[in-house]
């Protein structure tokens, strides 16, 4: 890689990607080891197709 690589870097990816398949966020704080709700609301926050389609039946 062209950067350096923290093994922070590979958990974010993991949360993000995670929020962007749609895994609820309490789900993804318990696997992430995550103590504080707020510390997961970011991914969610971040997912660019979080609410995709949303409202179309």
């Amino acid at each position: 890689m062209g950067f350096p690589v923290h093994p922070h870097m590979l958990r974010h990816g993991c949360g993000f990607k995670l929020a962007n398949d749609g895994h609820a966020t309490r789900t993804i704080q318990h696997y992430l080891g995550y103590k504080n709700i707020q510390h997961t609301v970011r991914y969610a926050e971040l997912s660019s197709d979080r609410f995709k389609g949303f409202g179309k039946d």
